[in-house]
């Protein structure tokens, strides 16, 4: 494990974790420990067995226990008939029942059973050297290529009928008959195997993988279907995959790896840094984890065991919640074995990928002068003489400093560790996983302590009470802990301050106690950086979930089973922002004189406390049965109700008399403020679902599910919600199954279905008062109620029609593989005001009514290639998809005017372009201005200079007006997402690459960003490349400088930019040591790594500094995305 130093802050939260894990690790493995010894005293047998051959009660006994027995056939008839009845008979018992009455003794030694006569001599228990030749056996451990045992691998004796099943631990028993030498592996899931016995008793094999998944087993919604017969479009991923990068966020894992899924990084900050997603650019997901509703940002990728992404039909059997699609994140559980440890740590070096630069001094001032000249600014009143940047060029004199403010204030290296331990294990009757997480991430701030700190726990517990009944209880806690400034730098107001700061300015004076005048305004980079000149705000957020399910199999009727759900979910967030009161200074040097600048806002406290909870309660019958071996047969019925639940309160003080003192109690009682609310609301639903498969190549699935709301009227409330969608495996049809070989897997699939969507205002058809203010009424304090507005008694339900058709195809062995999608959406009755249709005199504003509707069409793909050669594999995947929407209907006036219809009618457009006007460059000379046709700043051009951008006039009607608009840009949503995974390995080396990439949007550059229209306005590097007269170009990519507003600031396509990327999100590089190597020391797998995340950004907003990722790539103004270089450790023991 790599050990790093304890940072004292936090020495006695992680001393504490590390006891805790000390004593859960202790109790577990003491756990597994009794769980081996007590193996054989736990054996039962159940058998209802007449008149049949006593060898093949022997060969119930291995199935059911894994004990072989041992016999000598020339004593012992192995046809002799028996009739035998036991019921979760203990084995002993069971032997004594059996062998007993027919004068046969046994003894148990390990897990075989020697069985012999009375007249045998009592050596005879175990076989001599004769009788071993005679019934001559073989056994092993079988494990996958993690040195992982592999349970329930049938092992075939070659051109026989014997035949075992590996046990729990991986290991088999095998009695040899005088013929066959030939062992045989096979298992779903992993290639077949033969192995030469020769005179070899123990033979050892490690299987690998399949380059088939059709057997692969998919989670889907409220159930588990194999993906051959899955007829929605559903994409998947395992937590295996994810894990392979280190990310403080599950999320960042996903992109690029499922088509269809959009996945969007919009910050790098600590505790902040989730991606925002979506499935098809509907909009947000419902997420299921363990299958109820929560989220899943701050669930570690090691506690995945997978995640599936329900697109289409397969996502109606949520109902109301699932417009938008589902993610369902299933986390790992138990399996029987011996306990297995497994450790992961690494530590990981943060950086920004990209961020706007800003100039030096010298540039700065010649810049600020440039633009004071261009405005008409007469000399005397320039801010920056001829001297003053020759000084600030030359910086020996300490009144003209040279500031790099990125230097001062951001750190060009973060660090963060994470530490992870799972312990895993169990028998046929109990099975358990257990997972802690330490994860500590470090801001890239020097003043103050600034990151984010999680605790991860996580306890699934499965036990067979009886062969009929099986309990669950799974428990797991999360605790984040954040730290920023008090003026977070999750605001935008922070990243103003920073970028205000001026090189100009020095950053610190000879009295390092006062904070210098470095930017306008009341706060600066010093005091935003600094916990102990401005403050700090901190978040604590706690999750706690407890799940306790109940399945019972109902015996009398085959393959039907009940299923009884109970989840407690609950979210409390604690925050806390102490903001100080902080002095500014200017400093004369010449008089070594200091003068008060200005203050930040007095010393303040906010504090306030979330506590929310979800109670889910599920109730269902499933079953599932073949008939004939023809029909397959699975229905669903299930009773779901959700209780939601929430309260929160906060307080406000400020006026501190000192700011030793961090309470709320300490602070001035004037203007103090104070707040809280609870609520309640639920819901319940009804569903249902049947599927059928016919021959295994016709497939139909039909769902409903009925859902209240308390979000709409009594009449309004429950929605029905249905969906359809059939497959067929054309690859089972004879037609191809018997004549084209190459052909694996051929299946067409289609459904529609429909959604709904209640994610709205509560009791908007309720007229009701809201609390507005305080007035003084007779001298005394009155809250004031205020109308909520007109109501609205039919509101209703959004409804989401969604069509789907697909396709998927694997050929050559599965060596090809393809799957592709084509959708439409129509999402109709969505909320919207008439206020547009409104005549002026109407004096309120009309309530949110169901009159708008929009569709969305699109397509997703994804081609891929694996296989193996010798000791080489390879799977090398691209995926790409494609969405836009259109206004199907907007409510709105009726326009006449043609370009009123062009620019402003909202149906039928799109529903991200956005209008401008159309440039045609800069201006180059002060002719080409004359010369003007048209009047562009409504002064006869007499504003417009050389270096101005050049306004079309798109109607040609002599001026430049809203007329002149046109679409200029596609939005700042990616109409198309793709990517290419890569995963090779050789011999004991791996290594993957993910691409992931977007095209077809763009961003508008922030002209007041680049126009110098005030001393607040930053200045970067980029601007070198503006136009001058040194630099008279007219795609020059930004226009001259000059001091105040100009028409270089309208909405114009000059400043639009393409946005398109693609970014390598992850690389990871591998080395797993040779099993035997580390078996000898008590290691079972052992493996270093190194990983990368966002290494590299190909796009053409690169050169101004900024993420196309960013919500804010217009300008930078927010924490930059990090890319991040990892070295890690493996350990499983």
């Amino acid at each position: 494990m790599l050990v790093t130093p304890l940072s004292r802050t936090k020495a006695n939260e992680q001393i504490s974790l590390l006891f805790l894990v000390m004593k859960i690790t202790t109790a577990l493995l003491l756990l597994g420990a009794l769980h081996v010894s007590a193996r054989s005293l736990s054996q039962t047998i159940t058998l209802d067995a007449k008149d049949k051959p006593i060898k093949q009660i022997f060969e119930a006994i291995y199935e059911q226990t894994q004990f072989g027995v041992i016999y000598n056939d020339q004593k012992i008839n192995p046809n002799q008939k028996v009739t035998v009845v036991a019921n979760d008979m203990p084995l002993e018992a069971f032997l004594d029942e059996l062998l007993g009455p027919r004068d046969l003794f046994y003894r148990i030694k390990e897990q075989t059973i020697f069985v012999r006569t009375k007249s045998s001599d009592r050596k005879a228990y175990e076989p001599s050297v004769s009788v071993a030749r005679l019934q001559r056996t073989v056994g092993g451990l079988v494990t996958d290529e993690q040195g992982n045992p592999l349970e329930g691998v049938t092992v075939t004796l070659a051109g026989t009928s014997s035949a075992v099943t590996t046990d729990s631990g991986g290991k088999y028993h095998l009695i040899l008959p005088d013929n066959g030498n030939i062992l045989v592996f096979t298992i779903v899931g992993f290639e077949r195997i033969e192995v030469a016995i020769g005179s070899e008793s123990t033979i050892n094999v490690v299987l690998k993988a399949s380059v088939s998944d059709l057997d692969e087993v998919v989670v889907v919604g409220y159930g588990l279907q194999k993906r051959a017969n899955v007829t929605g479009s559903v994409a998947t991923v395992k937590g295996e995959v994810l894990k392979r990068n280190p990310a403080a966020s599950t999320l960042n894992t996903l992109a690029g790896r499922l088509p269809g899924l959009v996945i969007k990084q919009t910050s790098g900050q600590p505790g902040f840094d989730a991606s925002r997603f979506n499935i098809r650019n509907f909009g947000a997901a419902l997420v299921i984890v363990d299958g109820v509703e929560q989220s899943f940002n701050n669930i570690n990728p090691e506690e995945i065991e997978s995640i599936s992404v329900l697109k289409d039909a397969s996502a109606a059997i949520y109902g109301a919640r699932a417009g938008n699609g589902v993610i369902l994140v299933t986390t790992k559980r138990g399996t029987s074995g011996t306990p297995t440890i497994s450790v992961n740590s690494v530590v990981t070096g943060q950086s920004f990928t990209n961020f706007p630069e800003p100039v030096n001094a010298w540039r700065y001032a010649t810049l600020y002068r440039e633009a004071q000249i261009n405005a008409g600014i007469p000399d005397p009143q320039f801010k920056f003489s001829e001297a003053d940047i020759e000084k600030y060029r030359a910086g020996t004199d300490p009144q003209y400093p040279n500031t790099d403010w990125m230097g001062i204030i951001m750190k060009k290296l973060a660090l963060q560790q994470q530490h992870n331990l799972s312990i895993s294990g169990g028998t046929d009757k109990t099975k358990y996983y257990t997972f802690l997480n330490y994860l500590d991430q470090d801001g890239m701030f020097k003043g103050g302590n600034t990151g984010y700190s999680r605790y991860n726990v996580r306890s699934n517990l499965d036990i067979a009470v009886t062969s009929a009944i099986t309990v669950s209880l799974d428990l797991s806690g999360i605790k984040e802990i954040v730290n920023q400034s008090s003026r977070p730098a999750s605001e935008e107001w922070f990243w103003m301050d920073f970028f205000d700061s001026r090189p100009t300015a020095p950053a610190s004076y000879p009295d390092p106690t006062k904070v210098p005048n470095i930017s306008p305004g009341p706060y600066n980079a010093i005091i935003n950086t600094h916990e102990d000149i401005g403050g700090y705000a901190k978040g604590v957020k706690s999750y706690y979930n407890g799940a306790l399910t109940v399945n019972y199999n109902l015996k009398q009727i085959e393959g039907l089973d009940f299923r009884l759900k109970v989840n407690y979910y609950n979210q409390t967030i604690e925050q806390k922002n102490w903001r100080k009161q902080a002095q500014i200074w200017n400093y004369d040097y010449g008089a070594n004189a200091y003068s008060l600048h200005g203050t930040s806002e007095p010393t303040q406290l906010t504090q306030a406390y979330d506590d929310n909870q979800i109670i889910t309660g599920q109730l269902s019958a499933n079953y599932q049965r073949t008939f004939n071996e023809q029909h397959a047969v699975n229905g669903l019925l299930l009773f779901e109700a959700i209780d939601y639940g929430g309260k929160n309160f906060s307080a406000f003080r400020q006026y501190y008399i000192s700011t030793a003192i961090d309470q709320l109690f300490a602070g001035g009682t004037l203007d103090q403020r104070s707040n809280g609310s609870a609520s309640q609301s639920g819901r319940k639903s009804l569903v249902g679902r049947i599927n059928y498969g016919f021959q295994n190549k016709y497939l139909a699935e039909a769902t409903v599910r009925y859902d209240g709301s308390p979000n709409f009227p009594a009449d309004k409330r429950w929605g029905l919600f249905p969906s359809v969608s059939l497959g067929w495996r054309m690859s089972e049809e004879a037609f191809i199954k018997d004549h084209v070989s190459w052909i694996d897997h051929l299946k067409l699939r289609g459904g529609i279905s429909q959604t709904g969507y209640d994610n709205v205002s509560a009791y908007q058809y309720l007229t009701g008062f809201r609390f507005s203010g305080i007035y003084v009424v007779d001298g005394d304090e009155v809250p004031a109620l205020v109308t909520t507005g007109l109501p609205n008694p039919n509101i209703t339900w959004e409804t989401m029609t969604l069509s789907n058709l697909g396709l998927e195809l694997s050929v050559l062995g599965g060596k090809i593989y393809t799957e592709a999608d084509f959708f439409k959406r129509l999402r109709e009755d969505m909320l919207g005001s008439r206020v547009a249709s409104l005549p002026n005199t109407f004096g309120a504003s009309l309530p949110s009514e169901n009159i708008n509707s929009q569709v969305t069409k699109g397509f997703e793909i994804q081609l891929g290639s694996r296989g193996t050669s010798g000791d080489f594999r390879y799977d090398v995947s691209v995926n790409m998809s494609l969405s836009k929407s259109w206004w199907n209907h907007f409510d709105e006036v009726t326009y006449s005017d043609p370009d009123e219809i062009r620019i402003m009618k909202k149906t039928g457009q799109r529903t991200d372009i956005g209008f401008g006007y159309k440039s045609d460059g800069l201006f180059t000379t002060q002719t080409e201005i004359d010369d003007l046709p048209y009047d562009i700043d409504g002064q006869a051009n007499g504003t417009l200079r050389p270096g101005d951008i050049k306004i079309v006039d798109l109607n040609n009607d002599g001026k430049i007006d809203w007329r002149d608009q046109m679409v200029i840009n596609n939005g700042g949503t990616p109409h198309i997402m793709y990517g290419l995974n890569m995963d090779f390995q050789y011999k004991n080396f791996d290594f993957s690459l993910l691409f992931q990439g977007a095209a077809n949007y763009t961003v508008m550059l922030q002209a007041g960003n680049i126009n110098i229209d005030s001393e607040r306005s930053p200045m970067m590097v980029i601007w070198n490349e503006r136009w001058t007269p040194e630099n008279n170009d007219a795609n020059a990519i930004i226009p001259r400088q000059k001091l105040g507003q100009s028409t270089n600031n309208w909405n114009s396509d000059f400043w639009n930019r393409d946005a398109s990327y693609l970014r390598l999100k992850n690389l990871s590089f591998g080395y797993t040591f040779d099993a035997k190597m580390v078996q000898s020391i008590g290691i079972k797998g052992l493996r270093i790594y190194f990983a990368g995340v966002n290494l590299l950004t190909l796009n053409p907003l690169g050169k101004y500094g900024l993420d196309p990722e960013s919500p804010d790539a217009t300008r930078g103004w927010t924490y930059p995305i990090q890319k991040t270089y990892s070295l890690g450790l493996n350990l499983t023991l």
